[in-house]
This record gives C-alpha cells, sequence and structure tokens, in this order.
C-alpha cells in the first residue's frame, strides 16, 4: 500500500525516472512487473504521461481483466486513442470484461462509427445488454445500472439462499444487498448479507423480510437517484420498471462519478461556459485540451451576453442630456450595477443549491420572493447607507445623494429578485437551474440597475 502512495505522489510530478528508463530502453518485461501490483488508477495516471505508443504497448502486456479495470480509468479521449491502435481480438476481451455502466459510459463517449465496432464484437448476450442500456434516455438511471446483482426468493431457506450467493456472487457488481424477488420477478425487498449470514439456515428468507427498501424507476433522472443515496446512505439502489420488475443496481461508485460530472456541469453554467457540445473533459484536464474546444466552449455565452450589454449603453445614450448636466451621476453606476449584480448572484445560489438538494420545491418560489423581498431591502438600506457618504464627499449636494441612496436600495432589492427567479423560471422550462450563471445575471443587473438609476435621477433632478 506504501509503494502505491509513493507512486501516486510522484506521478503528480512527472514519470519516475527509474519507469523512464525502462520504456527507454524497451524493456517491458521489467515494467510489467514493476506496476503488476499497482491499482488501475495508477496505472491509468502512468500510461496518461508516456507516449501514446509506450501506452499502448504497456496496455496490451496487462491480463484481460486488469486491461478492463484500467481501461475505464482512463480519460475519453486517451481510451478512443486506445481503442484505434488495438486489435479487434485486444478490445473483445477487455470489452467483454468491462463492467455493463462502465461499457455503457464508453459507447455513448465514443463516435457512433467506433461505438458500432465495440457493440459488433461483444457476444450476442453482452449486446443484447449494451443496447437495452444504451436505449434509456440520456442521463436517465438506465445508463447507469448494472445488471449484476444477486437475486433470491423469499420461499428459499437461508441455506439455500447462501448456496444461490455463493455460486452466483462472484460475477455480481456487490453482494453487501441481496434482493428478493417473486417467480414474476418483482422487487420485495433488499436485505443486507450481514442479515442472512447471521439467521438461522433453516429459517426461510421471508422470516428476516421487513419489506422496507428504497427503488427507482430506470427512466428516473439521475439526480433523483443521488438524493437518495444521500438521504438513505445506501451502498446500492435497485431499479425497476413502472410494474415494480427488478432491472438492476446503481451503486455507490457510478453515483459518485455522476454526482462529480454534475458539480462539474454545474460549475461551468454558472460561469457561462457551454460545455455541452465539447463534454467536461476540458474543464478537469484544461492544459490538454485543443484550443479550438476553449474557444466553442466560451464564444456563445460571450457573444450572447454582448449583445445585452449593448442595451446598456442605449439605455444611457437615452439620459445623455441629463448626464452632461449632472455627470458625477456616472461615478456612481458601476457600484450600483454591481452592487445588485453581486446580491442576484448571492440569492440565485442558494436557490439553486437548495433546489438540487430538493429542500426547495417549484411551488415555494412565491414564499422565497416574498422573503427575497424583505431581505433585500435589509441589505439595500445598510448598502444605501454605505454609499450616502461617497455620494456626498463626491457631489456636495443632498439632492444627489438621494438620488444615490434611493436608486441602491430599488438595485439591490431588483438584483435579489432577479437571482430568486431565474432558477424557478429555468426549473418551469425544463433547463437546469444552473444555468442562471453569475455572468447572466449580472448582465441583466447591469440593464436593469442602469435604467432604475437613470430613470430616478430624472424624476428626482428633474
Amino acid at each position: 500500500m506504501t509503494e502505491n502512495k509513493s507512486f501516486v505522489e510522484t506521478v503528480e510530478n512527472g514519470v519516475p525516472e527509474k519507469l523512464k528508463k525502462l520504456i527507454e530502453d524497451k524493456n517491458w518485461r521489467a515494467l510489467k512487473e514493476a506496476i503488476s501490483e499497482w491499482y488501475p488508477s495508477d496505472i491509468a495516471d502512468l500510461l496518461s504521461e508516456i507516449d501514446i505508443d509506450d501506452a499502448i504497448i504497456i496496455f496490451r502486456l496487462l491480463p484481460p481483466d486488469l486491461q478492463s479495470d484500467v481501461f475505464s480509468e482512463l480519460d475519453s479521449e486517451l481510451q478512443e486513442e486506445m481503442l484505434k491502435n488495438l486489435t479487434n481480438e485486444n478490445i473483445k476481451a477487455m470489452i467483454n470484461e468491462l463492467d455493463p455502466d462502465d461499457r455503457t459510459e464508453l459507447f455513448e463517449e465514443m463516435p457512433p462509427n467506433l461505438t458500432r465496432r465495440l457493440i459488433n464484437l461483444l457476444s450476442p448476450e453482452e449486446r443484447k445488454e449494451a443496447l437495452q442500456l444504451l436505449g434509456y434516455p440520456d442521463d436517465s438511471v438506465g445508463r447507469l445500472m448494472t445488471p449484476e446483482y444477486v437475486a433470491i426468493k423469499a420461499n428459499w431457506t437461508i441455506e439455500k439462499a447462501m448456496e444461490h450467493i455463493r455460486k452466483f456472487g462472484k460475477d455480481a457488481e456487490t453482494i453487501d444487498i441481496v434482493y428478493v424477488v417473486d417467480d414474476k420477478w418483482h422487487l420485495l425487498d433488499d436485505i443486507p448479507i450481514r442479515r442472512l449470514l447471521l439467521a438461522n439456515p433453516k429459517e426461510t428468507v421471508e422470516s428476516i423480510m421487513d419489506r422496507h427498501f428504497v427503488s427507482i424507476t430506470a427512466t428516473s433522472d439521475q439526480e433523483e437517484a443521488i438524493k437518495l443515496f444521500e438521504k438513505y446512505n445506501l451502498l446500492a439502489l435497485p431499479v425497476t420498471d413502472t410494474e415494480g420488475h427488478l432491472l438492476g443496481i446503481v451503486t455507490v461508485d457510478d453515483i459518485i462519478d455522476t454526482l462529480r460530472e454534475e458539480q462539474t456541469e454545474d460549475f461551468t453554467k454558472f460561469s457561462a461556459i457551454e460545455a455541452e457540445s465539447v463534454g467536461l473533459d476540458f474543464i478537469t484536464n484544461i492544459k490538454d485540451v485543443p484550443v479550438s474546444k476553449l474557444f466553442r466552449a466560451r464564444i456563445t455565452w460571450l457573444i450572447t451576453l454582448l449583445f445585452m450589454d449593448l442595451v446598456t449603453g442605449g439605455i444611457i445614450q437615452g439620459f445623455e442630456s441629463m448626464i452632461a448636466k449632472y455627470v458625477v451621476l456616472i461615478t456612481f453606476l458601476p457600484v450600483l450595477v454591481d452592487t445588485a449584480g453581486n446580491a442576484g448572484s448571492q440569492s440565485a445560489t442558494l436557490v439553486i443549491r437548495a433546489l438540487a438538494l430538493g429542500t426547495v420545491k417549484m411551488r415555494d418560489w412565491f414564499y422565497l420572493l416574498g422573503r427575497e423581498l424583505l431581505v433585500g431591502g435589509l441589505l439595500g438600506l445598510v448598502m444605501g447607507a454605505g454609499i450616502s457618504i461617497m455620494g456626498f464627499v463626491r457631489s456636495k449636494s443632498i439632492l444627489i445623494v438621494k438620488v444615490v441612496v434611493t436608486s441602491m436600495i430599488v438595485n439591490v432589492i431588483v438584483g435579489s429578485l432577479i437571482g430568486v427567479l431565474l432558477p424557478f423560471i429555468f426549473t418551469k422550462l425544463k433547463k437546469d437551474p444552473a444555468t442562471a450563471s453569475t455572468p447572466l445575471i449580472t448582465t441583466l443587473a447591469d440593464i436593469l440597475g442602469t435604467g432604475i438609476f437613470l430613470s430616478i435621477a430624472y424624476l428626482m433632478l428633474g
């Protein structure tokens, strides 16, 4: 275990010199022996750090079962490069060893022509399974589930159930939880293996059932599965169809991977970066991503926000004569709109997170709007008091101070309400509420804040 830890710490600073020497000398036998006891993730890190030709040779030296474990740890671009350089025999042996959920993820990320090649290499049973998994909607639980679980019958004795587990458990994703089904494969219960081990072998499975279990349908959104894992501290979650037939399970390791992807996706949306068209790899591997991908991911929202910002300029131009008379007003504009944007971003962050955790529902929008009106008003009063001092120092005019303070209060309230409403609006439109990103809220606050400030100034200053 210490050796693996040492390797991980070393590979972060580059490939160890000893391994470099073995690779340069093409001493593949010694290299194979050196890495044979490493974790798959450590070997994947090594392959990511070296030349692709050397990586393919090392990968081929690994036994098929270790190949599949290492392959599932590689990023999608390196996976694709590997597949292009491996023979059909190599690929067939490897992908048949992959877990069904890992295989589905691989098929989703590969180009269509490569996916067809991979599916055709599967055995008839594996091909049918893969196509079934791929038939579920994107981001559905069906895309995560694996059909490799252990199921027993309620009328079996504990002794018979344990024999069944010993016979088929080695191929299961996990045997920590065993599932009880009827003759039509309806899910009846989930039983921890510990309860079976401690039970009387002559008793029936039904005698230790409590029929309390948590399940989810295959077409449900993956975020629903994440919430169930968090709420009930699950290790595995059974997946059923709409009639309650057991189809497969989702394990906690798959949920952790999905949660990481969801958080990365939300992070990109908060920053107004379009990740769907180029994939999420560029966030976590930014130094290796082509410039074209980075450009495509960022240009869409920047152009959109640019045209929105032009509206702000149009508003300012509409009050040109008043601004010419009271030039000092322009010096307050940046702080007013920025404060409104910051207040809006704060409230949006709170609402988006609450929606993601399920502690806030769509029906709560009016209640939260009322609360935010109160909070925004209090924040506006405090910020107004703060800017009043600067207003008097710059303008020496009580009337200008009144304009600035009033505008600050109104802008903070409006910005806060925008931050609350936008996530609900996007959710209502069946869009990710994280789309209500900070740049979008800031730009809207710029437009509305500028209009509010100059309108109040026009009304109060004549």
